[in-house]
Order: structure tokens, then C-alpha cells, then sequence
């Protein structure tokens, strides 16, 4: 899959923030447990993914970043 870094930078952005507003609102009591744990497992792998992936994309047009073994 070709991807740009700015893509990559904005998925990151948007499951970190995902990530962040259901650890606040988890304890702040605004929202229970098994909800706050359901965003987190299904937000935290993508944050860590477009991390890697925007790291070792190209600046220029699309790349395949390459994360390793």
C-alpha cells in the first residue's frame, strides 16, 4: 500500500487523540471501563502502525515504507 508521511501523520494524530480523550474521560468517571479499554485496543494499534509507517515514509508522493523483521 502506497502512503504519504503527512497521511501517515494525521492517522497517528487522530488515534493518539483517540487514545488520550478515552484515558481522560475514563478517569474522570465520564465513561466505564469496558468502553475506555474497546477504544484503546482498537485505537492503540493504529496509533503505533502510522507512527512506524510515518517515520519511514518518503517526503516525496507515495512510498512503502519498509518497518523491518
Amino acid at each position: 500500500m502506497r502512503m504519504k508521511k503527512t497521511t501517515m501523520a494525521w492517522i497517528f494524530r487522530a488515534g493518539a487523540g483517540i487514545c488520550v480523550i478515552a484515558s481522560v474521560l475514563y478517569f474522570l468517571g465520564m465513561i466505564p471501563l469496558p468502553l475506555c479499554a474497546a477504544l484503546l485496543v482498537i485505537a492503540f494499534p493504529v496509533t503505533v502502525l502510522s507512527l512506524f509507517f510515518c517515520w519511514m515514509a518518503g517526503v516525496s508522493g507515495g512510498d512503502i515504507p519498509f518497518i523491518g523483521y
